[in-house]
């Protein structure tokens, strides 16, 4: 009995014929005018007008400016990392090629160092080039005295030519 009970509450003639029953002449009335107030007749014409958009030629090109200067920049953008990823690359060769010389210029200069002692110098001296050592009687000092110097006979603003043709007028002349 329970299961008659659940599918009698959704059998929907029921339902239907209640609604027939409690509509009266003056609803169905009213029910047919909604009806008829929404349909709308549009001619074929204006249908088709209708359903083509009309397309702005400024807006059009406008977007297509704004794409493309997007896609330059995004262009632009790539090319210049690009570049710039080498850049780094090239310079970290280098910098490791810097790294390089100054360590073959210290191991260089410790060598040069290790070489240029004193007592290098004063063998090389006297066995290669054939030196010997600075004697105390070899050694004369020069005293100047205060009358010594030169000076400046006169002024001119003459250049050498003039001087030169100066100097052969007062021979010749």
């Amino acid at each position: 009995m329970a299961v008659e009970n659940r599918s009698t509450a959704y059998d929907i003639d029921q339902f239907a014929d209640q609604e027939k029953i409690q509509m009266t002449n003056a609803d169905k009335k009213s029910r047919k005018k909604k009806k008829s107030g929404r349909i709308i007749s549009i001619s074929q014409g204006s249908s088709a007008k209708s359903q083509r958009r009309k397309r702005n030629p400024f807006l059009i090109i406008g977007i297509s400016l704004l794409t493309i200067a997007v896609a330059i920049v995004a262009i632009t953008m790539v090319r210049f990392s690009a570049q710039l990823n080498e850049l780094n690359d090239e310079l970290y060769k280098e910098q490791k090629v810097l790294e390089e010389m100054k360590d073959q210029e210290t191991r260089y200069q410790l060598s040069i160092n290790k070489l240029l002692t004193d007592s290098y110098i004063r063998e090389y001296a006297e066995k290669k080039l054939d030196m010997v050592p600075v004697k105390k009687a070899q050694k004369q000092y020069l005293a100047l005295t205060e009358g010594d110097s030169g000076t400046v006979f006169a002024d001119s603003d003459d250049n050498a030519f003039e001087f030169i043709l100066k100097a052969f007028n007062g021979f010749f002349g």
